[in-house]
């Protein structure tokens, strides 16, 4: 029994800083990529770089397709689902500008548990807000969330996730 538990326990995964298992691999060096910046929930691929570890993109990133051409370098990766994590994403808002829609859109996002670590907001002539909010989230299921809080605020036409 103690030989079972023992080999069991040498079986387990370790997951990275990241909360990325690279299959095959204990403790190796794995970055989340700043291109695509995926989330837990994500399908991801792994890329084995020069002398900075493991990078890991979304599987719709758009660097993923140079990426195959290297097949070699490629490696399986998955999320590690035990630990909870916060991950950094991107969102773009479009929006009819009206008055007090930034505090509208604020307050449903604080009805979340996502915190805000950046807002940046310009408006064109035409009178249409763009505003990209930085978000601090656990995984997709919590920014699909937000994204339908925000998608209810009036003037909001076109929430997604930045690429």
């Amino acid at each position: 029994k103690i030989e079972e538990l023992a080999k069991a326990r040498l079986r387990k995964p370790k997951p990275s800083d990241s909360g990325v298992i690279v299959k095959g691999i204990d403790n190796c060096l794995v970055k989340l990529s700043k291109c695509c910046n995926p989330l837990p929930g994500d399908e991801i691929v792994g890329y084995i770089t020069k002398g900075r570890g493991v990078s890991v993109h979304r599987k719709d990133c758009i660097n993923v397709g140079d990426l195959f051409s290297e097949e070699n370098r490629m490696i399986d990766v998955e999320w590690y689902h035990e630990n909870e994590a916060s991950y950094q994403v991107d969102i773009e808002v479009y929006s009819n500008d009206r008055s007090g829609l930034l505090m509208d859109i604020l307050k449903e996002i604080g009805t979340t548990k996502a915190q805000i670590l950046g807002v940046n907001t310009k408006t064109t002539k035409e009178r249409i807000a763009m505003i990209e909010i930085t978000l601090e989230i656990e995984n997709l299921e919590e920014l699909n969330r937000v994204q339908r809080a925000i998608r209810k605020v009036d003037s909001v036409y076109e929430v997604r996730r930045k690429k």
